[in-house]
């Protein structure tokens, strides 16, 4: 008896996973992409540390990214990205140029020039917010004040541009720190719960 309850919640849990990241394959949202469709991850550690593709076991994810890169750095190489002919990028960026004392005026414009290099390449673009740091996070009050800067102009070119703006702050933050159960200890970095979530909703995002 205490085996099959067991068994029971080992497989509701996989059903409850399954059903948050889509699969790949909908799950309530909208991605109905192919395998021949490709999506990049295109981003720093945060994008980087994301097991993409289990979370998206149905369609062909490449991950670009890459630990420590700023919004400079992820600029020098969406020309290799773009050379993969993507059907799809989805875009993060500026926290680590935020954390070193960057403005949020100069992450945006790089992060503007990388929107606009995709599009003119054919590629669709999903650009997602910036996430917040956990209030442990040292200066997170400062550095998330400037992250709220750095999403607000990024909301306003997505919607100029006709590009999806993704707003993952609007359920993984609250009072403007990221919540603790989609953190690591380290305060910035996601756990297996936060990128659970943000592939449920990358997926009602994807076309």
């Amino acid at each position: 008896m205490k085996m099959r309850l067991v068994t029971i919640l080992v497989l509701s849990l996989a059903l409850g996973l399954a059903g948050a990241c889509g699969g790949g394959g909908g799950g309530g949202g909208g991605n109905s992409l192919g395998p021949d469709d490709i999506i990049i991850m295109f981003g720093n550690s945060i994008t980087h540390r994301g097991p993409w593709s289990a979370l998206f076991p149905n369609n062909t994810i490449l991950n670009y990214g890459v630990d420590g890169n700023t919004t400079s750095q992820m600029l020098a190489r969406i020309g290799t990205a773009l050379a993969k002919n993507p059907k799809v990028i989805c875009i993060m960026g500026g926290i680590n140029d935020l954390i070193q004392g960057g403005s949020a005026s100069s992450a945006y414009s790089n992060l503007a020039q990388i929107v606009s290099k995709s599009q003119a390449a054919g590629v669709i673009v999903i650009m997602q917010s910036t996430l917040h740091t956990g209030l442990g996070y040292p200066n997170s009050a400062t550095i998330n004040q400037k992250v709220t800067q750095l999403n607000n102009l990024l909301s306003s070119m997505a919607n100029a541009r006709n590009a999806t703006w993704l707003n993952l702050n609007s359920s993984m933050a609250e009072d403007g720190y990221l919540k603790t159960k989609f953190l690591l200890s380290d305060n910035l970095h996601l756990n297996s719960e936060g990128y659970s979530h943000w592939a449920g909703r990358l997926n009602d995002a994807l076309p």
